[in-house]
């Protein structure tokens, strides 16, 4: 099927919308873009696989010896919680590997009598056979190391060329780990019983120095010890002594002074002395000492003392529950659970304090009340009132005699506690010492556990077994291991792959082409008319095609010979393309162009105009490429009358149009060819023609020059209204595309869309270069091509036919020529003339089949 787009054209803005999706579009992926270059991935893993198979060819035959041996050890895995040492088990497989070939073990296999014996190594010397040790040399555990602490099973493999020193090596390799631990296990135990000694030595002799040197101390020392050997400092204690001596005379004195205030307020509270009396024998906590006053109290007095004990023991319980209460609530705040306990057991405690000093008060009432009903004489009442006063008066007397007695006393303790401070603190440093003697006696001590604890731990039975080595296969015979033609082929061919990949990419980040339609419209901001596939060129006579003269019209043009090919379908999408833009901006004359020669703008040209004269419009085709004309070729039209007779006024435009065999198609060709092409274009002679052609026909296609090589299809812009750009896929053709379109939008022109040719063949030799002369010749498209060549030998015209214009042409200069200075032409005054001769039987011929 024809991958073909049609596009309603417009404003080259507007007609393309662009998505986000697309605007941020990064290429396509690299399966793509490999699978674009499989020819290349193909050759590369060719020669990868080739390569391979030539280094598996050139490697030596390598054989392997194998044994597996078992590793268990007697003493099982513990921590040491003294030292958070790890004892006993079987090594990591890392840490074997690293002992295999370890100087230890490829030493002992080197000056292996039986190794050296083989013949292929007599003349090797033991770093040679080192070397070799330790590059053939494999080992590999086969067993999980959380399974089992205490056993592994690991293989022991080597590599070589020679059979005979593989199986040798690896029962040298056995051999060797085997002595190995079986001399680690002895020098182990030489070790052990070594530090045993020095360190027994070594604590015994400081340890019994380190008691000398304290008993030493002791002999001198002014301090004394207890039967537990703990110091004891005389003045300390004395001191201590006599601290509490005071503390209990300060109680003392603090019970005697709440007697005598007792004493001192009843007797001012009250006037009866005998009541006074029996207050204070009641209350007072030294009444018992002072018989006088025991002798009036009288009976009674034990339930007072009873419940003065029980207002005491109350008292004594609020103390500490009060102190409690404000570290609580110092701490913790008064709302704590804890506090608020505490406060309910004071309130209690408090509670029965009131009580019981209201049974106080009570008992106080009554023995007033008895001492008052008792029927005493008034001598007699008299005389006891006063033996009560007498009494009151002299315990007052003697708590002040003790209260000075104990202020004298507690002054000469305090007396004796200061000295025995001052001599107690002149021992501070002999018992510092004797403390740091203590501390050393402990440490010693300390060391001594210790070493006897590891030494219980180290059980040197458990050390005799250590780690045992037990072969569990014969090594038997060696056998053929490599090479491997298999990894040989895939490696090198992967290396292949690897690099074709990376040229691919390379060669694709450099090739600057259009990949699809997306990226063109993306790119260029452009609709895709429509992709032209490549066309055979073959003229297919199809039923009813007589006509003599449209076979033999050239066989690109595919809608006349092909009808219903691809290419034929594909070049009716650009007509239905300028339909639509006719119908939107009311267009009549289209341009095509294209950025290189060679990308078939003269082609689709010839075709489009067919195209549109087959639909029924009066179709004009000009060819305005004036170095490298197309269109008379195309068609087989004569090349002695063109465009370039019109510019120079020789002919009008409808005598120099030649009508085609396509019903509806007239062409305009190029005509002589003119020696100035970019100058002819800038003449107005050639606006008139365009206004000639929009008056006569529908359609008008002009076919103009590349864009990249000249300027002159910048300068046609001006003439038409829309124009479309034509191009193959080919090496670099996005930037040359883009320039292209670049150089149309500064010219002002109103680009439709872009046609993309040919798109089965991708062409990658293409460049372009512009030379000074604004010409082609620098890629083979210009002057002295072989297609000017052919125009020339068929129109039979000369480089040397120059277009001025039609003022030019009608003022002969004094040699016959046409003279070089072009001066403006105003049809308004001057109508055209004819020549002498009159127009050509050819001009005549096509001017009569003109239609007006």
């Amino acid at each position: 099927m024809l991958d073909q787009t049609t596009t309603q054209p417009g404003n080259y803005e507007a007609s393309v919308s662009l998505g986000p999706s697309q605007e941020h579009h990064h290429g396509e992926t690299i399966l793509t873009v490999l699978w674009r270059f499989k020819w290349l991935l193909t050759a590369f893993v060719a020669v990868g696989t080739s390569v391979g198979y030539w280094m598996y060819k050139q490697k030596p035959t390598t054989y392997r010896a194998t044994t597996q041996l078992m590793f268990k050890s007697d003493t099982p895995i513990s921590l040491d919680s003294n030292t958070g040492i790890v004892r006993g088990g079987i090594p990591s497989g890392n840490l074997m590997q690293s002992l295999v070939t370890s100087d230890a073990i490829v030493n002992r296999v080197a000056s292996n009598p039986e190794l050296k014996s083989i013949p292929s190594l007599q003349s090797n010397t033991d770093q040679q056979i080192v070397s070799m040790v330790r590059g053939g040399i494999r080992f590999q555990t086969l067993t999980d190391q959380s399974d089992s602490r205490d056993r592994m099973i690991a293989a022991l493999n080597f590599d070589g060329r020679d059979p005979q020193v593989c199986v040798a090596a690896v029962k040298a390799v056995s051999q060797a780990i085997s002595e190995h631990f079986e001399r680690e296990r002895q020098s182990t135990i030489n070790e052990v019983g070594e530090l045993v000694r020095n360190a027994m030595d070594k604590l015994i002799r400081e340890q019994k120095d380190l008691e000398s040197e304290y008993l030493t101390f002791r002999n001198n020392a002014d301090l004394e010890w207890d039967v537990e050997g703990q110091a004891i400092n005389p003045y300390r204690e004395r001191q201590f002594q006599l601290q509490t001596y005071r503390t209990e005379l300060e109680q003392k004195k603090r019970e005697l002074n709440s007697d005598l205030r007792l004493a001192v307020n009843t007797r001012k509270l009250h006037s009866d002395p005998v009541l006074v009396a029996q207050i204070i024998g009641h209350l007072g906590s030294v009444v018992d000492d002072f018989e006088p006053l025991k002798q009036i109290v009288g009976p009674g007095s034990a339930t007072t003392d009873d419940l003065t004990l029980k207002k005491l023991e109350v008292e004594r319980t609020l103390i500490p529950l009060q102190i409690k209460r404000d570290q609580l609530e110092l701490a913790y705040g008064s709302s704590h659970p804890e506090v608020k306990s505490i406060a309910m057991q004071i309130e209690s405690s408090q509670n029965k304090l009131n009580e019981i000093n209201q049974q106080m008060t009570s008992r106080i009432a009554e023995l007033r009340a008895q001492s008052q009903t008792v029927d005493y004489d008034k001598e007699a009442r008299k005389a006891r009132d006063e033996r009560a006063r007498t009494a009151v008066d002299a315990y007052i007397r003697g708590i002040e005699a003790q209260l000075t007695v104990l202020a004298q006393d507690m002054a000469d303790i305090d007396l004796q506690i200061e000295q025995q401070k001052d001599e107690a603190d002149k021992l501070k440093i002999v018992e510092e010492r004797d403390a740091s003697f203590n501390r050393r006696i402990e440490t010693m001590r300390g060391l001594e556990t210790q070493l006897e604890q590891q030494l219980a731990a180290l059980n040197l039975a458990d050390v005799k077994g250590g780690i045992l080595v037990e072969p569990l296969l014969d090594t038997g015979q060696a056998y053929v291991t490599g090479p491997d033609l298999r990894k040989d082929l895939i490696l090198y061919g992967m290396l292949g792959l690897a690099l074709s990949g990376l040229l691919a990419m390379v060669f694709e980040s450099t090739a600057k082409m259009f990949r699809s339609a997306e990226e063109v419209q993306r790119e260029l901001r452009l609709p895709v008319l429509t992709h032209i596939p490549l066309d055979e060129g073959r003229i297919q006579q199809g039923k009813g095609m007589v006509d003599s003269a449209i076979s033999n019209l050239d066989p690109k043009l595919s809608v006349v010979h092909r009808p219903y090919s691809p290419a034929a379908e594909a070049v009716r999408g650009v007509r239905t393309a300028m339909l639509f833009d006719r119908r939107q901006f009311d267009s009549k004359v289209f341009q095509i162009t294209s950025p290189l020669p060679g990308d078939g703008k003269s082609t689709l040209a010839a075709n489009v105009g067919c195209s549109v004269a087959q639909s029924g419009k009066r179709t004009l085709l000009i060819d305005l490429d004036l170095r490298s004309p197309r269109l008379s070729l195309r068609f087989n039209l004569e090349a002695q009358t063109g465009l370039t007779n019109v510019l120079n006024g020789e002919l009008g435009p409808a005598e120099a149009v030649h009508q085609s065999p396509i019903e509806n198609l007239d062409i305009l060709p190029c005509g002589p060819l003119p020696a100035n092409p970019a100058e002819a274009l800038t003449l107005a002679e050639l606006a008139e023609v365009f206004q000639w052609a929009r008056e006569h026909y529908d359609f008008v296609i002009v076919d103009t020059p590349p864009l990249l090589m000249v300027s002159d299809p910048a300068v046609v812009t001006t003439y038409v209204d829309a124009s479309m750009l034509v191009m193959r896929i080919r090496r670099r053709c996005k930037p040359n595309a883009k320039e292209a379109i670049s150089m149309l939008r500064a010219a002002g022109a109103r680009v439709m869309g872009v046609v993309v040719n040919e798109i089965d063949e991708v062409s990658g030799g293409a460049s372009y270069k512009t030379s000074a002369s604004g010409s082609y010749q620098s890629i083979g498209y210009g002057y002295g091509d072989k297609y000017r060549r052919r125009y020339q030998q068929e129109a039979k015209t000369q480089d040397t036919y120059v277009v001025k214009g039609k003022q030019a042409s009608e003022r002969p200069t004094s040699a016959g020529k046409v003279d070089d200075a072009v001066e403006p032409y105003d049809h308004a005054m001057i109508p055209p003339q004819p020549t002498a001769a009159g127009p050509s039987a050819v001009a005549k011929r096509h001017r009569a089949n003109v239609r007006s």
